[in-house]
């Protein structure tokens, strides 16, 4: 199909925002490309290509509000209420973290799912009204290409697809609504936009950082002699977003200074905690190593809240008498944020080591590039630049791009352009299949002249049968090229079986593998129907699954060796909400 409108959706814990270009009837030079940035949002204290990712609920749970616009209704005291930060909540080791008030998050899977597909929907809307209403584009007419973050495990992936689908997104169809990686699509903007001015990646190997408001994620490439990219090690990161420094402000600064009972009264108030959010956000943004002590105004309204819980005259007694500011003093505002850029700086070392472990990679260099909203801090440009300097004092440059923040919004939309950009990328697991191996001869069944072991369905009970083998599609830190079929074929137990059931599991290991090995995780599984050869003999019934590896999602096609006939299916996810 052709398309000729891209649109890209960046999804984020803080703020979300959409980008897109309408693509030439000719050749298309990445460098021409014209991307419209909108960034202006209803109630917004200011421009900026991303809204606020909040919603506000009315008693009944529907969205009457989006973005800052949410964040109006809440301090207006608006009935109902402010829902935020509802991305962290799909994370699978972070569900029950999230629960930790150091974190400032609370939600589950079940929760968040609904809540992004509605936000979605109000942002997909936005970019219709853009596209459609003011482009005059039809809405076929649109290849969408939505973000996420590469720490994320394909079961996140697939909730984010399906709150998009909820959302009116067409998610049922793979080529029109693709996945990015967040620094994926932040090496593409760099690789291919001018805007970016960094001259492009060039064959130097690249460390992409991308830091946004909930996570950091960290992955490396290498532009290939044809221009596309190849990833050079699985991606990492971790829960390092600028919006855990806000929290750290409120746990560590506010609510000691004021008393618990103050800040809880103060909590309750919401336009007046706002303010003085919104008053640190600027803070924190602005703030350079070496600054002096920062002050925030505590407003009448605020000091009228806080006053009959003894909330003014415990400031004073913890500010030398200042009653009326929030004061600050460098090295406490050096601490809010020690708690983010000291596991950054090591989780940058530990990729730029690994990948200087590679002779051609030292020989050469390597260059690590800052993107992200949170990238614009030029406390975290310093921090992060001094540690480099120090650690690696040769052979290692830190680049930031002009418009950090547009990055991620940027590439996507040059990804949507041009998937095939994007040459291969490293396996972060061990993707296998489950088997059962027939204990009687003493090893797997083979099908005479394969060389892949043939699988064989696992059926409860059968003690003929041993359970639990893993048998590996692809290894993990493995290079994988894009559009990669791996193949695994099996065949049921009986001649009366109607379905097949394979279990696809991701580990942290390439030798010994089991479902008992550990870290093992069942990820989910495809049911094959084979209804229509009940009765025939096993060794006619046998069905090819084959499973597409390297791309952002795990495909799965289905191949009925007697009929040829072909099934796109899908990985039923574990733990996916219904």
């Amino acid at each position: 199909m052709t398309y000729r409108v891209v649109a890209a959706i960046d999804f984020g814990t803080h703020g979300s925002g959409f980008a897109w270009a309408v693509l030439p009837a000719g050749a298309d030079a990445p460098g021409e490309r014209q991307i419209d940035y909108p960034d202006q949002w209803d109630d917004a204290p200011l421009t900026y290509p991303k809204n606020l990712s909040a919603l506000f609920l009315d008693p009944d749970g529907n969205d009457r509000h989006w973005g800052y616009s949410a964040r109006r209704a809440s301090a207006a005291e608006e009935e109902g209420r402010l829902e935020h930060g509802f991305k962290m909540w799909l994370r699978r080791e972070g569900r029950d973290a999230a629960r930790d008030p150091g974190a400032g998050l609370v939600g589950t899977p079940e929760r968040a799912v609904p809540l992004i597909a509605a936000y979605l929907r109000r942002l997909r809307g936005a970019a219709l009204d853009r596209i459609v209403g003011g482009g005059g584009f039809l809405e076929s007419d649109i290849r969408w290409c939505l973000t996420v973050p590469a720490i994320w495990e394909p079961e996140e992936r697939n909730l984010m697809r399906e709150a998009a689908r909820q959302a009116g997104f067409p998610a049922h169809d793979r080529n029109r609504l693709i996945l990015v990686t967040e620094p994926e699509a932040a090496t593409v903007y760099c690789a291919q936009d001018a805007a970016a001015g960094i001259g492009g990646l060039g064959s130097l190997a690249t460390l992409v950082v991308d830091c946004g408001g909930g996570t950091v994620d960290i992955a490396a490439y290498r532009c290939r002699g044809d221009g596309s990219l190849e990833q050079l090690r699985p991606p990492s990161g971790g829960k390092l977003g600028s919006n855990f420094i806000n929290r750290r402000f409120q746990v560590q600064v506010l609510r000691p200074r004021l008393g618990q009972a103050a800040f809880k009264a103060l909590e309750a108030a919401p336009a007046q905690l706002m303010e003085l959010m919104d008053a640190f956000e600027r803070l924190k943004t602005g703030f350079r190593d070496g600054d002096s002590a920062v002050r925030i105004p505590i407003s009448l309204k605020a000091s009228r809240i806080i006053d009959p819980h003894g909330g003014s005259q415990r400031l004073a007694a913890e500010q030398q008498g200042v009653d009326d500011h929030i004061v600050i003093e460098p090295d406490v505002m050096r601490g809010l944020f020690q708690g983010t850029t000291e596991p950054l700086q090591k989780l940058v070392s530990t990729q730029i080591r690994e990948l200087l472990a590679d002779p051609a990679v030292a020989a050469e260099g390597l260059r690590v590039i800052l993107v992200g909203g949170f990238a614009q801090s030029p406390y975290v440009q310093s921090r992060l630049g001094q540690h480099i300097d120090k650690e690696f004092p040769a052979g290692v440059q830190l680049m930031i791009p002009p418009n950090p923040s547009r990055a991620v919004l940027g590439g996507a939309v040059h990804y949507a352009c041009r998937p095939e950009v994007v040459h291969s990328r490293r396996a972060s697991h061990t993707y296998a299949v489950e088997v059962s191996t027939r204990r009687r001869f003493g090893g797997v069944l083979r099908e005479s002249g394969a060389v892949r072991a043939l699988g064989i369905t696992r059926v409860r009970g059968q003690g003929a049968f041993r359970d639990g083998v893993l048998d590996p599609l692809v290894l993990m830190g493995e290079s994988v090229r894009v559009g990669s079929e791996r193949t695994h074929s099996l065949l049921p137990l009986s001649k009366e079986q109607s379905q097949l059931e394979v279990a696809l599991y991701a580990v942290p290991a390439v030798k010994g593998l089991t479902v008992k090995t550990p870290g093992a995780r069942l990820l989910g599984t495809v049911v094959v129907d084979i209804r229509d050869s009940v009765g025939e003999d096993v060794e006619d019934r046998v069905v090819d699954l084959h499973f597409t590896f390297g791309g952002t999602e795990i495909g799965v096609t289905v191949v009925n060796r007697r009929t040829q006939a072909r099934l796109d299916t899908v990985v039923e996810f574990a733990g996916v909400p219904e």
